[in-house]
């Protein structure tokens, strides 16, 4: 009976140690995974990094370079593999769908041969349009991913009103972001909707404060004296991109004026636009 009862124990601690180990390396392999997952994500950078440059560049798409854009593709499919979860590798994977899809679009236009592996650009925008999907459905408040599509679909020559409808949910999804204000902007501009660029012009010269001045810099000082660091700071202020797109758009002084607000730092913005462009205003 003893014997019986300490074979029963036994067999109780053997099961309770084989689950201990079951449970103890599920949750091991839960950072492992996204360890692995996150080195083959970064690997992408060095695959397509450009070795004819010192700094971390990506390389530009060739006939050369394909298989390197492919292997990346494998590499972020794996890290998709093993965290599906992660939105961030399904919109890297897209934006290099993407990428492949603009090029053989523009080698189709060039009566040029793709070369082996290369996709057509109809299957690249497939894939990319499924990729930046899965994205949104994963993260659907990040504006990225709405402007990845949007631009996707402007390329893909979709209907106009289903662009816009995604560039309208990545400015609702953040919408004092001035860097994607102006890539909705440009895009809108690129594409001839000339009306909705401005309109994009206007909110991002309202929203941007890149080129105020910090609390307590003595402002007056720092206007009369109008150093080239100084300048630089206007020239590189969302305020400045703006009032670039107003005048592209309208060719007219008076629009860019209208979209400037009203305070002394912006009036300097407006005054070393109309003086780089030679404009009379």
């Amino acid at each position: 009976m003893q014997l019986k009862r300490y074979e029963l124990g036994a067999r109780r601690s053997g099961i309770f140690a084989i689950a201990s180990v079951v449970i103890t390396l599920a949750l091991l392999s839960v950072p492992a995974r996204a360890f692995i997952s996150d080195y083959r994500y970064g690997s992408v950078q060095t695959i397509l990094d450009d070795a004819d440059t010192e700094a971390l560049d990506a390389v530009s798409i060739s006939t050369k370079s394909i298989p390197a854009f492919m292997a990346a593709v494998e590499q972020l499919k794996a890290a998709s593999a093993m965290e599906p979860s992660r939105a961030l590798y399904h919109k890297a994977r897209g934006d290099i769908y993407f990428k492949l899809g603009n090029w053989a679009q523009a080698m189709r236009l060039a009566d040029a041969e793709l070369p082996p592996g290369a996709l057509q650009a109809e299957e690249a925008f497939e894939s990319a349009s499924a990729e930046f999907r899965r994205a949104i459905e994963l993260e659907p408040l990040d504006p990225h991913n709405h402007l990845a599509m949007g631009m996707l679909l402007d390329a893909a020559a979709a209907v106009p009103e289903l662009s816009e409808k995604e560039y309208g949910k990545a400015a609702d999804a953040f919408p004092v972001n001035a860097p994607i204000r102006y890539a909705i902007a440009q895009q809108y501009l690129l594409t001839g909707r000339t009306g909705n660029a401005l309109e994009q012009a206007r909110i991002l010269a309202a929203l941007d404060d890149t080129y105020k001045l910090p609390s307590g810099t003595d402002k007056k000082m720092t206007i009369e004296r109008m150093d080239r660091r100084y300048q630089t700071q206007l020239s590189r202020s969302y305020l400045f991109h703006a009032l670039e797109i107003a005048w592209r758009v309208s060719k007219d002084p008076q629009v860019v004026k209208g979209i400037t607000p009203d305070n002394d730092e912006a009036r300097e913005v407006l005054a070393l636009f109309f003086e780089w462009n030679d404009i009379d205003g």
